[in-house]
């Protein structure tokens, strides 16, 4: 059975496809608009030079859409995450993002060529364009810090001023558009574009809106270390909160932490995370199911929790198709994770291992640096006896006689099951590629592996 939080892997290829028809549909109407609706600075133009023009201005048009369409897929919306999974929602995010700036620069070029560049409007009286200037670089910077960020901002501060950048850019071009050029002071583009706005504003303020009604403050159960540097975060589920084994919430601590000396505390910073579900799902039928997060001290935020935090939280979700329940079934499952990655594999072991009557049979491979690193010695042990069809094998790869996944132990470990499991991959990106080009040499095909993307 299909839980509520996921559609059937046909109903996703069917809405995907709904999708991008719907989104092409909308940049081929849009394309012809310097075509239908001639501007006046076509008027004076022949041959190349108003090819080029018009060249310019179709590319520009389908840059504003696709910017808007960067919202959206900024909003956390339940019914793309249901289709695409959040993860790859953002991906998605990033390098369209990459398109648009291609796209705009492209605009740029093709619509200075036929005036040249001695003719560069630069004063005043064309401020529209010197606005479409200072947009492109705006742009620029903000793609730039995308994919440079990790290496010099924090992502909170990041976090903090993509966001309203990103409004500020939309609102920009739309003012550019409607300035810039006469096909859209009236008619059918103009009414077009005003449609498109108002559409792209609802959505967002009714996303706000819906998604601040469920932002009740929940219980933090506990708090506590499983090892040195692993937290275990357990929250009261909110009643409405139904996720599949393998998906992931974002999570906000709202409270403080006590200082040594008990006399003051900190502010914890309500900073939105991702967070994968540890916990198997509840019943759905009562409303203190408990939802756990094992999460690895690695970042400037993580590194505030302990557990000496008083604190509730804020959860939303879920979000993700990373589960064996998003899939058709398979005859055998491989779950293979790195470091913090077994959270996913936790969550769906402990469902196979309660509610399902015939699971499948299970092999996991879990890598870790060092055999301090282990945190759930005892769960595995008591899932291997729930479970006699589960096989696990453990890496240690910093140990003086550890070993590592690699060709050899994914040929031996996984011997027979190539043809008829799904492989499910979560670690470090590094980890996971590597892994992903092994398992395709070994015939594993593309459309049986799946991959928690998600990384920030």
């Amino acid at each position: 059975m299909v839980p509520q939080s996921l559609l059937t892997p046909a109903q996703r290829t069917a809405y995907a496809t709904a999708v991008f028809i719907a989104l092409f549909f909308v940049l081929a109407l849009a394309s012809t608009i310097p075509f239908i609706w001639e501007s006046k600075s076509l008027w004076y133009k022949f041959g190349l030079d108003k090819t080029l023009l018009q060249a310019g201005k179709v590319v520009g048009i389908c840059a504003a859409i696709l910017c808007f369409f960067q919202i959206l897929l900024a909003l956390r919306l339940k019914s793309l995450d249901r289709i695409f999974g959040l993860d790859r929602v953002y991906i998605l995010h990033k390098y369209n993002g990459t398109l648009v700036l291609s796209l705009v620069a492209l605009h740029f070029m093709l619509v200075v060529l036929p005036e040249g560049l001695d003719n560069l409007p630069i004063s005043w009286k064309f401020w529209p364009e010197m606005l479409g200037a200072a947009l492109f670089v705006t742009l620029g910077l903000v793609v730039a810090g995308t994919f440079l960020r990790r290496n010099f901002l924090p992502y909170h501060l990041w976090r903090m001023l993509h966001r309203p950048i990103g409004y500020v850019i939309a609102a920009g071009i739309s003012l550019h558009i409607f300035n810039v050029s006469d096909s859209f002071t009236q008619g059918v583009p103009h009414y077009g574009l005003w449609v498109l706005i108002i559409t792209l504003f609802f959505t967002a303020m009714v996303t706000k809106v819906l998604t601040r009604r469920r932002h009740k403050v929940l219980k933090v159960e506990n708090i506590s270390l499983l090892n040195d540097g692993i937290i275990s975060l357990e929250i009261t589920a909110p009643s409405w909160f139904h996720h599949a084994p393998g998906q992931f919430a974002v999570v906000t601590l709202h409270g403080s932490k006590r200082a040594k000396n008990d006399t003051n505390s900190a502010i914890i910073k309500a900073e939105p995370h991702p967070f994968t579900i540890a916990s198997a799902p509840g019943t759905g039928t009562h409303q203190h199911d408990t939802l756990q997060f094992c999460i690895k001290q690695c970042g400037d935020w993580t590194r505030q929790l302990s557990p000496d935090i008083s604190a509730g939280a804020t959860v939303q979700g879920p979000y993700g198709l990373f589960s064996y329940l998003a899939n058709r079934r398979a005859a055998n499952l491989v779950f293979i994770a790195g470091g913090i990655g077994i959270t996913p594999m936790l969550s769906m072991l402990r469902q196979l291992s309660t509610s399902s009557p015939d699971p499948p049979p299970v092999v996991l491979l879990w890598s870790l640096l060092c055999k301090k690193d282990m945190f759930l010695e005892e769960e595995l042990q008591r899932l291997q006896q729930a479970m006699p069809s589960l096989r696990i094998h453990l890496f240690f790869t910093r140990e003086q006689d550890g070993t590592k996944i690699d060709e050899s132990t994914l040929t031996q470990t996984l011997e027979g099951l190539v043809h008829n499991s799904h492989v499910y991959l979560c670690g470090p990106e590094r980890m996971t590629a590597t892994l992903q080009k092994l398992l395709k040499n070994l015939g594993y095909p593309r459309s049986s592996i799946f991959l928690e993307r998600f990384s920030l």
